[in-house]
């Protein structure tokens, strides 16, 4: 895991540390300083646009040999793992990275058996953006992001709430910076019954909407819950994210006092 995946993973667990329990919140984790307060629906946290693509988990990618063209590999998808796989050399991870931190890896990679190796890495084809929805819902897994989805939108698209499901602590989890994870938390139960609208909010590309049981008693469980993302049960990658373990959703609900 690179030490942008370790400061994400460190401030998930310790998000909800500033308190537990139902109803409507934000909670804020910015370099481990935890805060909890008052849910202010019209100036929710947003995620900013990247100044810069970083490639994930079903982009395609062509890799372009000059002089060695018959080593070119067109249209190479990248897997659930983060990673690539060329010939003569191996695994190169590309999740997370840029295309030109891509060419500089497969570069230096070659110039071990090659002279000079002049490499030129293009995005051929980009997998459509996601957000997630886990937990105690009917289709737990990832969704295509539209403009304008909001979070019952994502809630009908997965087969809604279980019987299972605790309806006042919906989390949705939204990384707004590298060192800055939010979750914000909606009783679902204000918004299914019509009584509140206005909570019905705006998500973002790569959010996690999880829906909580009434009670979690083991990690295992949690595994269970969200085994449609699941690639093993310690390796996951939700894209958008670049975090590679299923630590980093069990502990966060973990510590908001979700498991006994």
């Amino acid at each position: 895991m690179n030490k942008g995946s370790v400061i994400i993973l460190a401030v998930a667990v310790l998000l909800v540390l500033g308190g537990c329990g139902g109803g409507n919140r934000l909670i804020s984790n910015r370099s481990g300083d935890v805060e909890s307060g008052e849910l202010i629906l019209d100036s929710l946290p947003t995620r900013p646009e990247e100044s810069e693509y970083l490639l994930g988990h079903g982009d395609a990618l062509d890799v372009l040999f000059l002089n060695e063209s018959d080593l070119n590999q067109i249209e190479l998808k990248i897997r659930p793992d983060g990673r690539i796989t060329l010939p003569y050399v191996g695994d190169i991870r590309a999740a997370g990275l840029p295309a030109s931190a891509v060419d500089s890896a497969i570069t230096a990679r070659y110039s071990e058996i090659l002279v000079n190796p002049d490499i030129a890495v293009i995005v051929r084809s980009f997998r459509p953006e996601v957000v997630y929805a886990l937990g105690e819902v009917g289709r737990p897994g990832g969704y295509e992001y539209r403009s304008g989805m909001t979070l019952s939108n994502v809630l009908a698209l997965s087969g809604g709430l279980t019987k299972a499901s605790k309806r006042n602590e919906i989390l949705v989890m939204r990384r707004v910076a590298s060192d800055h994870i939010i979750g914000i938390q909606i009783d679902a139960n204000d918004l299914l019954s019509g009584k509140r609208f206005d909570l019905d909010i705006p998500l973002q590309a790569f959010d996690i909407v999880y829906v909580p049981k009434s009670r979690i008693s083991r990690g295992q469980d949690f595994m269970l819950a969200i085994k449609d993302v699941v690639l093993t049960p310690t390796d996951i990658y939700l894209r958008g994210w670049q975090v590679a373990n299923v630590k980093i959703l069990y502990d966060f609900y973990r510590k908001s006092g979700g498991v006994y």
